[in-house]
């Protein structure tokens, strides 16, 4: 027989012997589990509490248990099948014992869980032992609504009016406890840039309650605004004097001051000088050493998004 021939006879060989060896591993393994989990033992288990047959005009209040562990008795077959498939532990709020105080009920954990093991786990102790339930009312309140949007503008342009926000008030239901605590909602933050053209952005308003116990009436609002080019203006405006004590007269050097202010173009035309009163007040200086006036800007249109006022001393003369 030649060399290779006889190589591959060996191969053959050492995989049968190989694969012999695989089987019985296997089967030894298999056996040796099943005598493992015929035994007897001691383990702990976590469950989910879920509520359920919650009337429509209760709610739960504060934050309930919704998890249990038992420690249990059974063979290793049983609390396998236990872990692997885990039952939700179902409390029947209408089957519930009322306490002392009036909105606090409660059910023994052994009888919430005993009907949700397999036959033949044993407990030896449920923590905790007692689920205590609060129940109250479902509240619905008006709430206002504030944007936190933030805008840029392109150069040149700038708000006709104020940012608004429809709808400004929204219905906000929840439990009783966690809605005394509201009184505003908030949207989502967001910037938006080079804007030259009326706003109109859709905003997403932010959860108030982490464990998802009160729900709005709408879930998005849009924030509103009139956007105009605008341009800058000067207008020259006199002087008034105030507080002045009867018997005196008084001279103002300059006796009139440059204001010089942006508006929106199209309000740009109908702002006029007396849309403005600028005093100096004769108080501000009495009893004081002060040769000068700072005057003060008191009346300015509202059509006027930003001004100044150029003359920021003003010298006098007086005479009795």
């Amino acid at each position: 027989m030649s060399k290779g021939a006889l190589h591959s006879i060996s191969v053959l060989l050492k995989r049968r012997k190989i694969n012999v060896f695989l089987v019985f591993f296997l089967i030894s393994f298999i056996v040796w589990t099943l005598v493992k989990l015929s035994n007897i033992y001691t383990d702990t288990i976590t469950m989910k509490v879920a509520y359920t047959n919650l009337s429509e005009d209760k709610i739960l209040l504060g934050n309930q248990q919704n998890m249990l562990q038992a420690q249990v008795k059974a063979s290793g077959f049983r609390i396998l099948r236990q872990k692997l498939f885990k039952k939700e532990i179902e409390v029947d709020l209408k089957k519930v014992s009322k306490t002392k105080t009036d909105d606090i009920f409660y059910v023994l954990s052994d009888a919430a869980i005993n009907k949700h093991l397999y036959q033949g786990v044993e407990i030896l102790r449920v923590s905790p032992d007692t689920l205590y339930v609060k129940l109250g009312k479902n509240v619905t309140k008006r709430v206002p609504v504030v944007h936190r949007l933030k805008v840029q503008f392109q150069k040149g342009y700038n708000l006709y009016d104020s940012l608004r926000i429809e709808p400004a008030y929204i219905n906000v239901s929840g439990p009783e406890d966690v809605m005394a605590q509201i009184d505003t909602i908030y949207t989502e933050k967001k910037i938006i840039k080079n804007i030259s053209s009326n706003i109109k952005e859709e905003l997403t308003l932010l959860e108030n309650d982490s464990l998802d116990r009160i729900s709005y009436e709408q879930y998005r609002v849009n924030v509103i605004a009139k956007v105009e080019k605008f341009t800058e203006g000067k207008l020259t405006v006199p002087l008034r004097v105030r507080n002045l004590p009867k018997g005196y007269s008084i001279k103002l050097f300059p006796n009139e001051v440059t204001v010089t202010y942006t508006a929106n173009v199209s309000d740009f035309n109908d702002i006029t000088v007396n849309d403005f009163a600028i005093f100096c007040d004769y108080k501000s200086i009495e009893n004081t050493e002060n040769s000068f006036f700072i005057p003060q800007l008191e009346k300015v249109p509202k059509k006027v998004k930003s001004y100044r006022v150029e003359n920021q001393k003003i010298n006098f003369l007086i005479k009795k």
